[in-house]
């Protein structure tokens, strides 16, 4: 599609309608385009939305990228824009899947309400700035970039996950996983772990249990402060998370075992390797 020079999106701008101009500006080749709110419905000084290729619409004015002309819960601004700009980008498909879901409330029946949410954070932001949308823009680009980078890493967990080690524990299944970006409880759990081991590629190292689960993980500190007795392993209080360096505290002195082997040291006497992927 061709480069606008104009987007304009509506006034309080929703969840949608960013990630719609988001997806132009970072994606479509409009970083120097000039933004324009109108109320919701409307198009650009009342002219047909898609009557000057220069101009954009998203999510208002019933042009080719506002979707409320159609029936289908399928679609969004941003969906539709997506597909026009970045149809190959399957992190960014990812994402948007998710916008589309909550621009049409599709929240699983039962699920517990989450204590704050992105809508949250663009409530607060169009509270901030009620007579300022453009404001509201650039606040959320960065948040928006923020969310790319964590759906792309969240394939890349999704890749090695593949690859897990799976073994028994007395407390149930264990999983192992290694990464560059090492581990991942939501989906060790959602496999029906109740623990998990991981490597990231920096040499941090851990394993952590659900927290309503009666792990005790005291005995595998013990055990490892005897065969990598150089590292720098940290028990948590809650005696349900071991760890030897994390992002937010790196050791002084890494871990000098292998996944295998700290799989190896979880079940000692405890279980046993069951499988490996």
């Amino acid at each position: 599609m061709r480069c606008p020079q104009t987007i304009v999106g509506h006034l309080a701008p929703d969840l949608d309608c960013l990630a719609a101009i988001w997806i132009l500006v970072r994606f479509g080749g409009a970083g120097d385009a000039e933004l324009v709110f109108v109320p919701a419905g409307r198009t650009l000084n009342d002219q047909p939305a898609d009557s000057d290729p220069r101009i954009v619409h998203v999510d208002t004015g019933c042009g080719r990228f506002d979707h409320h002309q159609y029936a289908d819960t399928s679609l969004s601004a941003a969906e539709l824009v997506r597909r026009a700009v970045a149809n190959d980008d399957s992190v960014l498909q990812r994402l948007v899947e998710h916008v589309t879901r909550l621009d049409h409330a599709d929240v699983p029946r039962g699920a517990s309400p989450l204590f704050f949410t992105v809508n949250d954070l663009i409530a607060g932001y169009n509270q901030l700035f009620p007579t300022r949308p453009h404001h509201v823009v650039q606040a959320m680009l960065p948040n928006l970039d923020a969310w790319y980078a964590q759906e792309q890493r969240q394939t890349r967990l999704e890749g090695a996950f593949v690859r897990r080690m799976e073994f028994t524990t007395p407390w149930g299944l264990g999983i192992a996983m290694q990464s560059d970006d090492g581990g991942s409880s939501r989906l060790a759990y959602r496999h029906g772990a109740v623990l998990y081991a991981y490597r990231d590629g920096r040499g941090n190292m851990g394993i952590a249990a659900q927290s309503r689960s009666d792990v005790d993980l005291e005995p595998v500190y013990f055990d490892l402060k005897r065969v990598d007795e150089a590292a720098d392993w940290y028990l948590h209080p809650n005696h349900r998370m071991l760890l030897c360096g994390t992002a937010k505290a790196p050791p002084r002195q890494p871990s000098g075992l292998t996944l295998e082997e700290l799989v190896d040291v979880i079940t000692w006497d405890r279980g046993e390797v069951i499988l490996r992927r």
